[in-house]
């Protein structure tokens, strides 16, 4: 499994938040740019790339460092949301 399998925008996740839904959703998006591999992303990492999607928000920390770690591979997108856990 890659994050290109987790591009389904998680609703319903553990947090039942749409910012974290949607953080989470980014990551995924940026790993599959970054060479579509699970790896723990930095947040430095993380607002590179949102600044190149022109819509980056230093707000979006705070959702970031709770959704990242469910980020880092397969096993744990799956824990984050039923729509990932396939």
């Amino acid at each position: 499994m890659k994050p290109s399998n987790f591009l389904n925008f998680p609703f319903s996740s553990i947090f039942k938040n749409c910012e974290c839904e949607t953080i989470a959703l980014n990551i995924m998006l940026i790993l599959k740019r970054l060479g579509d591999e699970f790896k723990q992303l930095s947040w430095e990492e993380y607002k590179i790339e949102r600044l190149k999607d022109k819509g980056f928000s230093n707000e979006e920390k705070k959702y970031f460092d709770k959704v990242v770690m469910f980020c880092s591979s397969a096993d744990q997108a799956r824990k984050f949301s039923r729509v990932w856990n396939f």
